[in-house]
């Protein structure tokens, strides 16, 4: 994970987040579904632009599962370009890279990201992109 001079983790919260994020991967896809299950509360909320909204762990993972499947995501990394949090609210500015099986990146997202942590973990999680990029990419991805 690249973290921009001034982002670094600074709460418990922002370390938590970091800490997902930086979790993604490298990895084959099952360590990406893993870092997903050990990071969110059993009642998370993820909700991403021009999607729908899950709500629980089992809808977060079926999502994950069809993001996997759509865009041929084997795993992301991000690039932490900001973080500012108030209490257990963590705002993230960042760019998402969704890599393929080969280990290229297939996509790049710019997001504005926001988190509620709960006893470490993620309960609340939502990204703000405009989905043009997504939609140029893979015109089979559909909401």
């Amino acid at each position: 994970m690249i973290i921009h001079l001034g982002a670094e983790a600074q709460t418990d919260s922002e370390k938590a987040v970091v800490g997902f994020l930086d979790d993604w991967g490298p990895g084959a896809w099952p360590h990406m579904r893993d870092c997903y299950d050990h990071w969110m509360t059993e009642d998370v909320s993820w909700e991403n632009t021009g999607s729908p909204a899950t709500k629980g762990k089992q809808s977060a993972m079926d999502f994950l599962t069809t993001l996997h499947d759509t865009l041929e995501m084997e795993y992301c990394t991000a690039e932490l370009l900001n973080i500012a949090s108030r209490g257990n609210i963590v705002l993230t500015e960042r760019i998402d890279r969704v890599h393929t099986a080969d280990g290229s990146v297939a996509i790049e997202i710019p997001i504005m990201g926001s988190f509620v942590v709960t006893d470490g973990k993620i309960a609340r999680y939502s990204d703000y992109n405009a989905d043009s990029p997504i939609r140029e990419r893979f015109p089979r991805h559909t909401h």
